[in-house]
């Protein structure tokens, strides 16, 4: 393995965002994860992998780790278990080709499968916490694996202890519960429409290719323009709050979350209120499909990028009394 000093990230953000780091390490397999420097601070160290879900706003100070996509994926014990570095979509095409239902409704979100349960990634009404039986780790201090369990994963809305921990671990593997007889959901917006529309139980594979086709019609590419997709968390809110601003606000979206005493509502509904679908300041500005969608149109700089995220989210809590959370990591 090989260690590379100022070593240029743009290339590896999806928001194309020109930064720097100060080492830099590829990771093509275990070896490699076993072959890297035992003495980094967990505070020192960014595993990077698909650069979907950034903001970087300097240069960083830091050894970054980037798993290279490669693809690999086994069954074991009834279980399908990848690589990190196998491209997320890749997994739930591989999943759905072979009949194996459980996060087909998870087609077509960028990154790679090492980031899945650090985000727990979710969309139409599913999350990886549904089906996710064990996340593998490499503690590059001790040089050894570990295993947690989903309840040791303390997954939620966007949320999991790889953001919030002071261990050393790096994701290796996961596994999930993938079966052909898993329950098949599409009771989710768009999605519902289009399967109300066509009637009958769809396959796994019908489903996955409704929801990239779904999502290609909303969000943009980030190979022909720079994003990260959603920046900003669905806040949720109190059941008192929602019913006060239903009165002022009737269009206002409001979901079930299972809590009888508060709601998630949408980030993107209330940007646009502010204004935000479609303004731009300079090259920074937000997607003019799809208000939740922060876009570098050429070269924005990540304070650029930061700045214009910063005045949306003034403007969502004069409006709204509602503080927006990021979704994407802002380094």
């Amino acid at each position: 393995m090989k260690i590379l000093r100022n070593h240029n990230l743009k290339n590896l953000n999806t928001l194309g965002v020109d930064c720097c780091c100060e080492q830099f390490a590829e990771i093509n397999s275990l070896a490699d994860l076993e072959a890297l420097p035992k003495d980094i601070k967990i505070t020192e160290m960014l595993v990077l992998g698909g650069g979907s879900n950034l903001l970087f706003t300097q240069d960083l100070p830091r050894f970054v780790a980037h798993i290279k996509p490669r693809k690999h994926i086994t069954i074991v014990d009834n279980l399908v278990v990848a690589w990190a570095g196998t491209v997320w979509d890749d997994l739930v095409q591989w999943a759905v080709q072979r009949n194996l239902g459980g996060i087909e409704n998870l087609a077509a979100i960028p990154g790679l499968v090492g980031g899945a349960p650090f985000q727990n990634i979710g969309a139409y009404g599913a999350e990886i916490k549904d089906c996710l039986v064990w996340v593998e780790v490499y503690n590059w201090h001790t040089g050894l694996y570990h295993r947690l369990s989903n309840e040791e994963c303390m997954l939620s809305y966007r949320h999991s202890i790889f953001k919030y921990h002071d261990q050393p671990w790096i994701i290796s593997r996961i596994a999930l519960d993938l079966r052909p007889d898993n329950p098949i959901n599409v009771s989710y917006g768009p999605l519902k429409t289009v399967f109300d529309n066509l009637g009958g139980t769809p396959t796994y594979q019908q489903v996955a290719t409704a929801v990239t086709q779904i999502r290609a019609s909303k969000l943009p590419d980030p190979k022909t323009l720079a994003n990260a997709g959603s920046f900003f968390k669905n806040p949720i809110i109190s059941d008192q709050q929602a019913k006060r601003l239903q009165r002022r606000f009737k269009e206002m979206p409001l979901f079930d979350t299972g809590q009888p005493d508060e709601h998630k509502t949408s980030a993107a509904w209330l940007l646009e209120q502010c204004g935000f679908k479609g303004h731009k300041e300079g090259d920074a500005g937000f997607y003019d499909k799809h208000a939740l969608i922060l876009v570098n149109y050429g070269n924005a700089t990540g304070q650029d990028l930061l700045r214009i995220s910063k005045s949306a989210k003034r403007a969502v809590k004069n409006k709204f009394a509602i503080e927006l959370e990021e979704e994407v990591r802002v380094l």
